[in-house]
């Protein structure tokens, strides 16, 4: 996914920290505030200079267009049409595109910077790859508990407990339980650790589980083994229906649908 977008103003400290300007007009944004959509970062701790990210050719610091693909370096083009990649202390090209593009989806005040205003390839559906990746073995081991074809030994329920209760699934949410959850504000480096988690009980559980849910379990790590290696940096934004980054959603769809394998087999409860 490309990105792409013009600032008013980038600041950093020398240390790694920035600041984001961006203003610019808007047709859809209405008459309320002239038609100007504005945000802002807050500015740098007191006492840190702000130093301006500048052009090095002709030394202009405003209306600088941030341009890259997630997970490269960052270009900046400056209205005079000079280009380069800039080199900032504590900040490798990577991280400041991973940084400018968060710091204009997030910043306040303002409704934030629109996906699709900063996505060149916008129309462009992210991909499921680990939910397509573990389908088949989903798939396979539903048809087997609808038929009657496997049943869970006493042994194999103790198992899906075991991985169900992790992984925070319950049979009833209490009116109280279901507000707290409601209420609870997870980011995304939580949803991560959940799905790293998750992922090592199911490794664990299949290495020390016999039979067909063993396989089961070890055959499900291995085709999600990719998200074991994601990484903060490799949550790029995205539009979902949670509001996750994509990559993500698909992660915590894929082991959501090997807990709903696990919670029929458990239960018995398998015609769905």
């Amino acid at each position: 996914m490309t990105w792409s977008f013009t600032t008013s103003h980038i600041g950093h400290d020398g240390v790694g920290n920035l600041t984001l300007e961006i203003c610019h007009h808007r047709a859809d944004y209405g008459n309320r505030f002239g038609g100007v959509f504005w945000l802002g970062t807050p500015p740098l701790s007191d006492g840190t200079p702000e130093l301006d990210v500048c052009c090095p050719l002709c030394m202009a610091d405003r209306g600088l267009t941030v341009s890259g693909v997630w997970g490269g370096p960052a270009r900046l083009t400056c209205v005079c049409g000079h280009s380069w990649t800039p080199r900032l202390p504590a900040l490798s090209p990577e991280d400041l595109l991973h940084k400018l593009v968060r710091l204009a989806l997030t910043s306040n005040p303002g409704p934030g910077m629109p996906l699709w205003r900063m996505r060149t390839d916008h129309d462009a559906t992210p991909p499921t790859p680990l939910q397509q990746a573990v389908h088949p073995l989903v798939a396979d081991a539903s048809r087997a508990l609808n038929r009657r074809e496997w049943q869970f030994s006493d042994r194999e329920c103790s198992v899906a407990s075991d991985l169900l209760t992790q992984a925070g699934c319950r049979t009833y949410w209490s009116p109280e339980a279901l507000e707290a959850l409601t209420e609870q504000k997870r980011t995304d480096e939580d949803h991560l650790k959940w799905v790293h988690e998750n992922l090592q009980a199911l490794e664990e559980h299949g290495r020390t589980t016999r039979g067909r849910l063993g396989q089961f379990l070890s055959d499900c790590t291995a085709a999600l083994r990719p998200a074991t290696l994601l990484t903060v940096d490799d949550l790029e934004p995205g539009k979902t229906w949670s509001g996750m980054p994509p990559v993500l959603e698909d992660a915590q769809g894929a082991l959501g649908s090997v807990h709903v394998v696990l919670t029929a087999g458990a239960t018995g409860d398998v015609d769905y």
